[in-house]
């Protein structure tokens, strides 16, 4: 275990042989505990939300962040793999390889990411300079680097690259830069679409490029809502409460704002699943068709509802289970707090369990994506709605009412808004299985011991789930108390993407190489300041 002590020693020695005194060039305002300081992503996590990301896109932005830190972990450590083709890759020297520089190598590296995304960048580099100090400057400022990496990249010539790091002293905002050129070569090419330079050519069947007034994550496969037999009688002898053939299929519901905007979903990026690049799996077809008797299910979810509009925990899971982002930032809160501060967890473990357990959920995502794609199975809010004068006795719509009241079917919505993409599987039992499965083998695997006592909390109301088990459980029953799936959903979504916990665990255990993270610099909270007369 490493003490203040050691740290101290080592810390006030740092200058002998450095290029770079960390102590001298970490900005003033970040935490010295390099577990906070990571959390300067909270402010990403905010800028999704303003934004109204949609969940995809979230966990693949996400996951790109989490490459960042990993391959600043790379760039910092002399044993850990390029995440991507597991492959030695360069290293900083000795007094390169702490905690804090891999910090502002992270933050350096975001700005790759968010490049050309609402106004993130320019946020970042002016209002991270007026909060902690930074100075993170924007990838169009590093076009020697750009040049060094196609050099690099296109004619395997990293001369001009080993030249660019030297000249700079391997500055951590530089191997930043490096990192951040090196994840968008691979954002570019995952399947995603997310400058929306491809568009789908309808009269041939096949993959054309865009041309003009593109739009970012354009559907790549030609996806179509089935025509609706409610719309379209002649298409089924259904009667009103039978539903057969197309009055199965997922169709658009309406939203609307208050500013009088209503308008028809389209199923949110449905390509990925067949055409996004995965880490750990392919994706697969290996779910069977649930046969929803529709009729009988959705009284289920009309009840469901009627119990969730009187039980405020129900209400408190549904919302706070809904947001992905808070759901993997309360997972890492309880990790860190229940096993950091014993002095068992390092920054670079920490490293490793945000990038293991993001390549699981990132890749669950797709597998589910995929399952979504090829059912296509219809909302419940879309059956019951058909049912037009129909009364009900369940919630009301309006979440200030305690208790069901008396609706028409026709006026039926769940508890949130639901997502804009078919109802079978439960993309939200997929995640939380992989945060489960990854989360536990991690902790056994490394600490012999699980993650417990996770207390999560919504408007003031504070609430305890005893293990992972239970949060991947509640997680996914939370969507049946919403009204926003049917009951195979939610195991479905947990058959799907099971296994994927265990191969991110393998994964990162390549990427990690046998390192053994004994670098006393990479544990504790203790930084010293800069000296008086720092060595050059």
């Amino acid at each position: 275990m490493k003490t203040a002590n050691l740290l101290f020693t080592l810390a006030s020695s740092f200058h002998v042989a450095a290029a770079y005194d960390i102590r001298c060039i970490y900005p003033d305002g970040m935490s010295k505990n390099p577990f906070i300081a990571l959390g300067y992503n909270a402010f990403y996590r905010e800028t999704m939300r303003e934004h109204k990301v949609e969940t995809p896109v979230v966990v693949r932005v996400g996951h790109h962040m989490n490459m960042c830190r990993a391959m600043c972990l790379s760039l910092h450590d002399p044993h850990v793999l390029d995440p991507y083709e597991m492959m030695p890759t360069w290293t900083v020297p000795a007094y390169g390889q702490n905690a804090w520089s891999t910090v502002l190598c992270i933050g350096q590296c975001y700005t790759h990411i968010y490049e050309g995304v609402f106004d993130v960048n320019d946020l970042l580099t002016t209002g991270f300079s007026e909060t902690f100090g930074t100075n993170f400057t924007l990838p169009e400022t590093r076009n020697d680097i750009y040049q060094a990496w196609g050099s690099y990249k296109l004619q395997d010539n990293q001369q001009p690259m080993l030249n660019i790091m030297q000249a700079d002293d391997y500055h951590p905002y530089t191997m930043g830069h490096i990192a951040g050129f090196y994840v968008k070569y691979y954002m570019k090419s995952d399947g995603w679409n997310d400058m929306g330079l491809f568009n789908w050519d309808s009269e041939n069947e096949v993959v054309a490029p865009c041309t003009g007034s593109c739009r970012k994550y354009q559907d790549t496969v030609g996806y179509e809502p089935s025509l609706d037999p409610r719309q379209h009688e002649w298409l089924s002898n259904d009667t009103k409460y039978e539903c057969t053939e197309y009055c199965r299929k997922w169709q658009p519901l309406q939203e609307g704002n208050d500013g009088g905007s209503l308008k028809r979903q389209e199923f949110v990026t449905p390509h990925i699943g067949e055409r996004a690049h995965t880490y750990l799996r392919d994706s697969t077809i290996t779910l069977a068709d649930p046969m929803y008797d529709l009729h009988n299910e959705s009284l289920q979810v009309i009840e469901q509802l009627r119990l969730t509009s009187s039980d405020a925990y129900k209400q408190d899971a549904v919302h706070y289970f809904d947001d992905k982002l808070g759901v993997r930032t309360l997972i890492s809160l309880r990790l860190r707090a229940q096993f950091s501060e014993t002095g068992i967890h390092s920054f670079q473990e920490e490293l490793l369990s945000l990038i293991g357990i993001s390549t699981a959920e990132y890749d669950g995502l797709v597998q589910a994506w995929h399952e979504k794609w090829h059912h296509d199975l219809v909302r419940p809010t879309t059956v019951i709605k058909h049912w037009g004068d129909d009364d009900l006795f369940t919630y009301s719509g309006d979440p200030s009412v305690v208790g069901p009241e008396t609706i028409k079917a026709r006026d039926f919505e769940a508890y949130i808004r639901v997502m804009p993409h078919p109802e079978f599987p439960s993309g939200s039992s997929c995640l939380c299985t992989t945060y489960y499965e990854f989360t536990d083998m991690f902790m056994q695997e490394n600490y012999n011991a699980t993650v417990t006592n996770i207390q999560w909390e919504r408007e003031g109301r504070t609430y305890m789930l005893n293990d992972m088990e239970e949060l991947r459980d509640v997680c996914g029953e939370s969507r049946l108390w919403g009204g926003m799936h049917y009951t195979a959903a939610i195991a479905a979504g947990e058959q799907v993407c099971s296994g994927l916990g265990q191969l991110a665990y393998e994964y990162i255990q390549k990427f990690k190489n046998g390192a053994t993270f004994d670098n006393a610099y990479y544990w504790g909270d203790f930084l010293g300041n800069c000296p008086p007369n720092p060595q050059p």
